[in-house]
């Protein structure tokens, strides 16, 4: 599969139309619709009924469609939610492979029955459980529907560990680092972001976010999600390179090059030493910078054709 952009999403109830109906108007590089803690449990059922109509709606954007189904019921929440259009189904409070194994079985013949190309759809494991961490290796290998992996962290994780949400140092340090170096290990995409002191507990604070998302992406970190519009623009500019960051990872590789042609493996550019590895931290930055345009251009054209659509019908 081709590298995914992830910078930014939103987690929704799906039970809530003004919620879905505006979705597309959000800018996210992804949609995460839940049918998850967001509703309760007296509106599963008619959860379920919305996943068709949410993928329609999230797609006007060219948002990635993403479902969270509740862990406890896999076996009703899959069927609801795997359909052409979705991207990936977000098993939360993951605490065993053999729970993802499961899952991917349900993946694969509901794939076969719709028309939909095998291993089309991945899956989302979230640790978010002390079991979950201890497991964590386990799970991020369970299936290969999984390229991306990390977690530990957030309000039913906190609950877990008998700890506050809000408060002034890492409380997931340990979990964080765990799941960061088992998707290194495995090949997978780091998920997760820089830890920042938030007391307050405000989802929308657009000035953390991009400070955030900023320090993230220095550290290797591409991706992003909140509760929040708010927190969308902020994630899309800090986990995108700048432009000066994209012309000097042009110069380093350049300088690498000459480098390369006099049959030497390092050198000093400007003070700098540059050697292989901040080629490769180069390329890859340029080739991130390249995937992010074309994310953005995708996204504003979707938008475009949906208002001259509605203009049109009005």
């Amino acid at each position: 599969m081709p590298r995914p952009v992830r910078r930014s999403g939103l987690t929704m109830p799906i039970n809530n139309p003004r919620f879905v109906d505006r979705s597309w108007t959000r800018d996210c590089d992804y949609l995460n619709f839940d049918l998850e803690d967001s509703v309760p449990q007296s509106q599963k059922d008619y959860a379920r009924s919305q996943v068709r109509h949410a993928i329609v709606q999230g797609q006007k954007g060219a948002a990635e469609i993403n479902i969270r189904i509740n862990c406890a019921y896999p076996d009703a929440d899959v069927p609801a939610a795997v359909w052409p259009g979705v991207k990936q189904i977000n098993f939360p409070k993951a605490e065993t492979g053999a729970q993802i194994r499961h899952l991917d079985a349900l993946i694969t013949e509901l794939e076969r029955v719709r028309g939909i190309r095998s291993g089309t759809v991945r899956i989302g494991a979230t640790v978010e459980t002390t079991l979950g961490v201890a497991n964590s290796y386990e799970i991020a290998s369970a299936s290969p529907r999984i390229d991306a992996f990390g977690g530990g962290t957030g309000y039913d994780m906190s609950m877990d560990m008998g700890i506050e949400m809000f408060v002034g140092f890492d409380q997931f340090v340990y979990n964080r680092g765990e799941g960061e170096l088992i998707a290194l290990a495995l090949g997978l995409e780091r998920e997760g972001g820089v830890y920042m002191s938030d007391t307050t507990g405000n989802v929308g604070n657009a000035e953390l976010s991009i400070k955030r998302a900023e320090a993230s992406r220095k550290a290797g970190l591409r991706t992003g999600g909140g509760l929040h519009p708010n927190v969308v623009a902020p994630q899309n500019l800090g986990l995108t390179p700048t432009v000066n960051e994209v012309e000097d990872a042009h110069r380093v590789l350049s300088f690498f090059a000459e480098l390369d042609q006099r049959g030497e493996t390092e050198g000093d550019m400007d003070g700098r030493i540059v050697d292989k590895y901040e080629a490769a931290r180069a390329e890859e930055l340029i080739e991130w910078a390249s995937l992010c345009a074309h994310r953005d251009a995708e996204k504003s054209a979707a938008r475009e054709q949906t208002v001259a659509e509605l203009d049109e019908q009005n």
